[in-house]
């Protein structure tokens, strides 16, 4: 059943300060009218590439598409339509709205800025300063509908003022760090720096001013640089750089009109425009400006040494987290990473798949696979006890009519979720429930969320690997038809106690059993029979011997075991002929099964023989198999 009072926002990196000023802009307007805010998210922006989607974007498949009010999706953030296009689809299944933010899909009321007319501001604003001859494009990726738009009205511009475009204008910086690093070390290396620099965003801004800085160039005087977003970075760079700004609180006030509109039932595909703001600075020669939030340096301080504490943290957790012995202990090292400053535990759960401690199989085999909801299951957080709960998920966490959805909505402040993930695959999800806006809590979401991911698919891949020792091991040591071990096994568990003179002293018994008849067995009903004769004489031998004792599969259908102190031997043998006796009686098979049985019992010391009180045993066993020599037959 639809829900009115919840509103779903899908985005990207909500610790940027463009996101995080419209959530809090957009739940501070939704919460007046008793709206709650679940916001999904992933930590890393996807650059439109369809063909390799992270796992984290799994954090979709989890949004309560059908008790929502309105779906939002940030599709610029996203930026990847395969995953909007998705989103919108399951959308579609029960009916829900959907508005698009930054983007825009046919049949979709959206909001988005005029990044084209924003961008033509900039590249005009060049012109203003400087009689341009030399201008030059830092473009973001090939064929990207955001960067073509970007070329095109560069060259538009630099023609509307008599300079003919010639492809040594453009680089391309790929919208990040180091490709535009190594294409401004190109531009230097050719010795032909332009006089104006126009990157088509904020981050490739700032580092081709630092590499022009590194090689003695001055900004502006060699050359402007310009920037396009309005990243608060840039008012902290030297020089700072002039960007157009794409506010965000006015187009969470036209989110929150249209969810209202929706909701009326107006539904329509209204299309609203934003026009982002120039904000002229240092690095084209305007006036120092340094931003319109006057506490933004103490905020970008208090992020530093915040992070510096908690990536300590987060290596220890991690560490603790892989290296522990069993989930629980895995589980609750997590305790450490929700308590804030004040030692005040945070409302934090964590959902996990359950199939990740099923060692029967390699998890990350499958790295695409998505989870399924049947095999979630919710980890509650430190003020739930016991620590670890196991629960369906759609009966916790997911489900808005619980009584933790309600007990956050009176909060007023966002849920926020995120994948859980490892090796590109998803592991399970993390819901984040704080207790106002604060910019260095939402930057910990991406932090605790991957040092989640390291610590438990780490702890998967060791447990997985300690199984496989084992199982490696036990192969070496063990007998794989009967269980009991092999020579090899059996030599090296003996040896151990051979060394613990504190067992000198006491009796040490040998029973050695031999399967009578197998040769009858395998020749009239098969191999496969006469394997399951042994493997029943092993049983029997293994169940009646105390729980400590040594049993092995000498060779063929010979057994025997090894038990330290004080037994009643002929108690021993009469049980291991009853289990026999009651197998025959209720097997259907056509054949008996039944084992010669001798023992030996001596003084454990540094002068105990094994061979020789196998060799005792092994006389009386005979004797007794001279008895029983036809005894298998129906």
């Amino acid at each position: 059943m639809r829900n009115k009072k919840i509103v779903v926002l899908c985005t990207s990196r909500i610790y940027d300060p463009q996101v995080h000023d419209y959530i809090e802009k957009l739940n501070e307007s939704l919460r007046l009218k008793g709206h709650m805010l679940l916001i999904f998210t992933i930590s890393s922006d996807l650059y439109w590439d369809d063909n390799n989607i992270s796992a984290e974007t799994s954090v979709f498949d989890i949004v309560p598409y059908e008790s929502a009010s309105v779906i939002v999706i940030m599709d610029e953030k996203i930026k990847c339509h395969t995953v909007s296009l998705q989103i919108i689809d399951n959308a579609k299944k029960y009916d829900t709205p959907v508005i698009i933010v930054d983007g825009e899909y046919e049949g979709l009321p959206s909001l988005k800025f005029d990044y084209g007319a924003g961008f033509e501001q900039v590249v005009e604003h060049i012109f203003e300063m400087r009689d341009v001859k030399k201008p030059h494009i830092m473009a973001g990726i090939p064929d990207n509908p955001f960067s073509d738009e970007r070329i095109e009205i560069f060259k538009k511009v630099i023609g509307r003022h008599g300079i003919e475009y010639k492809d040594s204008m453009l680089s391309y910086g790929y919208f990040w760090a180091r490709p535009a690093i190594e294409a401004t070390e190109k531009l230097v290396a050719s010795g032909h720096i332009p006089d104006v620099i126009v990157c088509a965003n904020d981050i490739m801004a700032i580092n081709v001013c630092d590499v022009l800085l590194k090689h003695g160039y001055s900004i502006p005087g060699d050359c402007m640089v310009t920037g396009f977003d309005g990243y608060d970075e840039v008012f902290i760079t030297t020089p700072k750089i002039t960007t157009a700004s794409c506010t965000t609180p006015e187009l969470a006030d036209a989110t929150v009109e249209m969810i209202y509109k929706i909701e009326r039932g107006e539904i329509n595909d209204d299309k609203i425009l934003a026009l982002p703001t120039l904000m002229p600075n240092e690095s084209t020669g305007a006036p120092s400006f340094s931003g319109y939030d006057h506490s933004m340096l103490a905020r970008f301080n208090n992020k530093f040494y915040r992070h510096q504490d908690d990536v300590h943290l987060m290596h220890e957790v991690t560490t603790r987290m892989q290296m522990s012995s069993d989930p629980d202990e895995m589980v609750s090292h997590l305790k450490r990473l929700i308590i804030n400053d004040q030692d005040i535990v945070e409302d934090v759960s964590f959902i996990l798949n359950k199939r990740i401690l099923n060692t029967d199989e390699y998890f990350f085999k499958d790295k695409k696979e998505r989870i399924r909801p049947s095999d979630l299951s919710l980890v509650y957080n430190p003020k739930a006890a016991p620590w670890l709960i196991e629960r369906e998920v759609e009966d916790t966490l997911l489900s808005p009519d619980n009584e933790r959805f309600k007990e956050n909505s009176l909060k007023g402040y966002p849920l926020i979720f995120n994948t859980i993930d490892y090796m590109d695959k998803p592991l399970g999800y993390i819901c984040f429930a704080y207790n106002g806006y604060d910019i260095t809590d939402y930057s910990r979401t991406a932090n605790i969320s991957n040092t989640i991911g390291m610590g438990v698919g780490g702890f998967v891949n060791m447990t997985y690997q300690k199984h496989l020792t084992e199982r490696i091991e036990a192969m070496y040591k063990m007998d794989s038809l009967t269980g009991l071990y092999n020579r090899i096994g059996f030599n090296n568990a003996f040896e151990a106690i051979k060394n613990d003179k504190e067992k000198y002293g006491q009796p040490v018994t040998v029973i050695m059993s031999d399967l009578d008849g197998l040769k009858y067995i395998n020749d009239n009903f098969g191999h496969a029979e006469g394997d399951n004769a042994i493997a029943t004489s092993a049983r029997a031998l293994k169940s009646c011997c105390p729980a400590d004792s040594l049993c092995v599969r000498f060779g063929g259908d010979e057994l025997f075991a090894v038990i330290l102190g004080e037994q009643d031997t002929d108690k021993i043998i009469s049980d291991i002929i009853r289990f026999l006796e009651d197998y025959n009686a209720t097997s259907g098979k056509e054949y008996r099964v039944m084992g010669s049985i001798g023992a030996n019992t001596a003084v454990f010391d540094e002068n105990f023989n094994i061979e020789k009180a196998l060799k005792k045993a092994d006389e009386q066993m005979y004797e007794l198999k001279k008895v029983h020599h036809s005894s298998t037959r129906p």
